[in-house]
This record gives C-alpha cells, sequence and structure tokens, in this order.
C-alpha cells in the first residue's frame, strides 16, 4: 500500500470533519481515555496539542492536571533525533520548537508510563500512520524498554482494514 496517498486522505478528511462531529467526536475520545486513565492508573502522561485537525482534548488535558496528573508535550530538539518529552501544566509558558510547534518554556523531561500519540490512520493490527516525519517511530526505537503505554489517538474515519504499517513503524 502506498502511505502518501492514504496519509493526504486521511488528512483531508480529518480537516473535513464537521464541527458538530468532531465535537461528539472528540468527547467520545476523551471519555474512554478518561476511563482507562483511572483503571490502569495512568500518572505521568505525555499528550499533545493538536495539529492539523487531530482531536482537541484540551479540556481533558486540563482535568488531569487539575487532578494531579503530571502532563509532558513532546518538544522536537532537531529533526532527525527522538522527541523528548517535557513537563507541562496548561497554561505555562511556550515557545516554538523547530518543527514550529507550540511546547513548554523549560527544560524538565518527564519520564511517562503512558503516550497518548496523534495518529493520521491506524490499521487493523495497530500500526500507526503518522505525520509521514518518523519522530514517534525514532523516539520508541531509541526508547529503553520496557516502552511506556502507547495509546494511538485517531477519529473513527482513520481505523483502516489494510494493514499499511512496515516493520520500523510504531
Amino acid at each position: 500500500m502506498q502511505k502518501d496517498p492514504l496519509r493526504r486522505r486521511l488528512l483531508e478528511q480529518r480537516t473535513a470533519l464537521a464541527q458538530e462531529d468532531r465535537r461528539v467526536a472528540e468527547k467520545a475520545i476523551a471519555d474512554a481515555l478518561s476511563a482507562k486513565a483511572v483503571t490502569q492508573g495512568w500518572s505521568r502522561i505525555a499528550v499533545f496539542l493538536p495539529w492539523r485537525g487531530e482531536p482537541d482534548l484540551m479540556s481533558m488535558w486540563k482535568a488531569w492536571h487539575a487532578r494531579g496528573m503530571q502532563l509532558a508535550l513532546p518538544v522536537v530538539m532537531r529533526r532527525d533525533a527522538p522527541l523528548i518529552m517535557q513537563l507541562w501544566q496548561p497554561g505555562a509558558s511556550m515557545v516554538r520548537d523547530v518543527m514550529g510547534l507550540q511546547v513548554p518554556d523549560g527544560t524538565q523531561i518527564l519520564d511517562c508510563d503512558t503516550w497518548l500519540v496523534p495518529c493520521v490512520g491506524i490499521d487493523r493490527i495497530g500500526g500507526r500512520l503518522g505525520a509521514g516525519a518518523g519522530l514517534y517511530d525514532r523516539t520508541i526505537a531509541a526508547t529503553p524498554t520496557p516502552w511506556p503505554r502507547l495509546v494511538g489517538i485517531c477519529f473513527d474515519h482513520a481505523l483502516h482494514d489494510e494493514v499499511f504499517s512496515e516493520p520500523h513503524d510504531l
């Protein structure tokens, strides 16, 4: 399967979601994640700020922070290097990383027990189709085991029956 055409199609579908459909889907994602966070005892969680139509789960991040969960955002220090997960709290001062993404203005790295990983697509065996830069793939490859719990986040349209993941993919 050609990943680039699939990625383009899924990104177009994601950005074309009607506002009400997006709101309903984001609430369903937040409800499912909140239940898992409690039952699985998540405490140090790598989250993400929405980019290119990704689910906006900021209200959940704020609620989790208020309950004492520690949160981190991925930071790109170099395009060819693994991500670092930097401690973050809602309302914190932000700067832009080398990819132009909003990241915490600080240096405290958080060893996360759970990573919420944004996905352009997910195949039937759990393989992830990302934005194409390989950042999460490279980061997981560089992370010593045991790995953190990895939870792929996407809208329902991005669940794909055909396997598109390759051995190097997350």
